[in-house]
């Protein structure tokens, strides 16, 4: 139910900010709107504001704003000064990337009031390098601090993922940062990822994690070697083969390493200490025979504490920051869709109405600190979206406008009807894979 209702507040507003900047602007210049409606369809509610039939509609995945146009219906000479073809191109222009820079600035505004408020994020240090991963072998260590990842500076791990997935297609990835010994540079050998690996489990993918882990257990799979052996959740791993185990990673290189060879535990429950023998199942890895006993650590939470980092800025400084926060997403999202066109960034990634509400519901639930980012993040996607210079968007109709300011004439009604289809094909071409995407994660548990 969370989920459900964090959706449709979510579309809704986003969807209303949207329309509304086409409705004001448009208002503005002088042109009649008919109706505002928030969703498709057949509308189930309705009232009238002036000349404006303002509506909710069944179908809440959109909303437009239909403006009086004499190509869509006969207008009355009276009216014909206040109808959209008879405008300048500059207002139609204006009236078209009205919608998409209000869900920019609508963006920028939550990012600088959660800035005034205080962000909490976390500090960039490595907490934990999987052995045997790229991090690993580029020579990384838990304790690390990231400073800068190709070129560009972090202060935070979500800076940092923002700059590594700006890294796909690229061969290998450069960090700048600070160890016990000095600032050091490390690169990263990306060239056994592909497309697919750029999601976000790409810090896991590339063997970097800010939490460390604990010899205590948090999870152990049923009918696995621990289980069978009897190791239970809450157990704290003391020793090992009889000599002290000084840390996780030290016991997970020791199981993969020794498929099917038993080996002795210590462990103390509750005040308790006891002694269990095991023996690892054999599995498959890259083709490689590796051991595994199907448990899990718990995290260490003093650690994790440590660090978190509150960012709070003056309203200025929070403005200025929204607003750079925005257009770093912008440039981001433009980069990334560029990426997936070439191949370099899997079609996998784009989300459909169930991803979105899923990621609206886990957002709320986790407070509204984290719906609101969620709503910005939407907000920004939906703004860059509709600038694409593809017929039937808010981009598109720019260059309409702007080829008729350029030339004094509009494009041919005959070509006007063809471009429309071609992109009424390709949004729902793009529909189509966002839905796909969505039944391969929630029907098949696939992606």
């Amino acid at each position: 139910m969370l989920t459900l209702f964090a959706f449709i507040v979510a579309i809704g507003l986003l969807v209303f900010i949207h329309e509304f900047g086409h409705y004001w602007v448009a208002r503005r210049c002088g042109v009649g709107v008919l109706t505002f409606s928030i969703g498709f369809g057949r509308p189930i509610y309705q009232w009238q504001r002036g000349q404006t039939t303002w509506q909710i509609a069944l179908i809440p995945l959109g909303g437009y704003v239909k403006m009086l146009d004499e190509s869509e219906g006969e207008v009355a000479p009276a009216l014909r000064q206040f109808a959209f073809n008879t405008q300048h191109p500059a207002k139609k222009m204006a009236i078209a990337f009205a919608g998409p820079l209000a869900n920019l600035l609508l963006a920028s505004f939550i990012y600088a009031g959660l800035y005034a408020y205080g962000v909490v994020t976390l500090k960039p240090l490595v907490a934990t390098v999987a052995m045997d991963s790229i991090a690993a072998k580029a020579g990384l260590r838990a304790g690390d601090v990231l400073q800068r990842v190709n070129g560009d500076a972090v202060q935070s791990w979500d800076q940092a993922q923002v700059s590594i997935f700006g890294a796909a297609s690229q061969k290998e990835l450069k960090l700048e940062v600070a160890t016990p010994q000095g600032e050091r540079s490390f690169t990263l050998d990306l060239s056994t990822l592909n497309s697919d690996d750029f999601d976000q489990h790409i810090l896991s993918r590339l063997g970097l994690s800010p939490y460390a882990t604990t010899n205590q257990i948090a999870y152990v799979q049923e009918k696995g070697a621990a289980a069978r052996a009897g190791l239970q959740v809450g157990d704290v791993v003391l020793m090992l083969n009889q000599q002290p185990l000084t840390s996780w990673l030290e016991f997970q290189r020791y199981i993969a390493q020794n498929p099917s060879q038993p080996f002795e535990l210590q462990i103390r429950r509750g005040a308790q200490t006891q002694n269990l023998t095991i023996t690892p199942d054999v599995v498959d890895q890259d083709g490689k025979k590796i051991g595994r006993i199907g448990v899990s650590p718990a995290n260490d939470a003093a650690l994790y504490q440590s660090m978190q980092q509150t960012i709070r800025l003056s309203p200025v400084q929070a403005l200025l920051g929204g607003i750079e926060k925005t257009y770093d997403l912008s440039v981001l999202t433009v980069k990334m869709f560029g990426k997936m066109l070439v191949g370099a960034i899997s079609p996998k990634q784009i989300s459909g109405p169930l991803g979105i509400a899923e990621f609206a519901g886990q957002s709320a639930a986790m407070g509204w600190v984290a719906y609101l980012q969620c709503l910005a993040l939407i907000s920004v996607s939906l703004g860059v979206l509709n600038l694409m210079p593809v017929p039937i968007l808010d981009g598109g109709h720019l260059l309409y406008h702007g080829y008729e300011w350029l030339t004094g004439r509009t494009i041919p009604a005959w070509l006007a009807v063809v471009l429309q289809k071609i992109g009424i094909f390709l949004l729902l071409m793009l529909m189509a894979l966002a839905l796909f995407n969505d039944a391969q994660r929630f029907l098949f548990g696939l992606g």
